[in-house]
């Protein structure tokens, strides 16, 4: 019964693995969509995912009309805006590529990698990662209030969400596998008794 209960505590282990794997495919969703209403419900004028803000975003192919054709206006008639873009800017219309953002993916991948040897380790590094993506976010709303155009609102989008969650899930399978011993010793001393 024990090799049978060793089996299966090792098959945990390398489950606990995937929830973390899964999030490089969750970060090809949205990571943030960007709204030009005070609305929840309002359409999205520009959707990124995490590997675009990574990369650089060109806000000429991001952004939909209408707001593409707003931010071209704003611009022409009023060079002072085009001024107030480059601070935040240098090369706009393009974002600058964001490279140091890989070391997210980098600790996700140290959490996946130390679900098989130190479940603790793999706990940080995935809540670690966590709370840089979000961070990510908090960034991106910075540089949208920066840019002046009042309506302008980012919110996490699908991909923040699900990242999240299966983080969250391979956080839960950790604690799960450093918990198990306690518990099973607790169960041997109770049937000593």
């Amino acid at each position: 019964m024990s090799n049978n209960s060793n089996k299966e505590k090792s098959l945990f282990k390398k489950l606990t693995a995937l929830p973390y794997l899964l999030v490089f495919l969750a970060l090809l969703m949205p990571l943030a969509s960007v709204s030009c209403s005070a609305k929840d419900d309002s359409k999205p004028i520009a959707e990124m995912t995490f590997y675009q803000v990574a990369s650089g975003v060109d806000l000429d192919k991001a952004l939909a009309d209408p707001a593409l054709g707003q931010m071209h206006r704003m611009v022409k008639e009023n060079p002072k805006v085009l001024d107030r873009f480059k601070v935040q800017m240098p090369n706009f219309p393009k974002m600058e590529p964001v490279h140091h953002l890989y070391g997210i993916l980098a600790a996700v991948f140290l959490a996946a990698v130390f679900a098989w040897i130190v479940p603790l380790a793999s706990t940080v590094m995935g809540l670690l990662s966590m709370v840089s993506l979000w961070s990510l976010l908090m960034k991106l709303s910075q540089i949208s209030d920066m840019l002046g155009i009042p309506l302008l609102k980012v919110q996490a989008g699908i991909g923040l969400y699900c990242a999240s969650f299966l983080i969250l899930i391979g956080t839960a399978m950790n604690i799960a596998t450093l918990v198990r011993p306690a518990v099973i010793a607790r169960r041997s001393r109770k049937k000593k008794k």
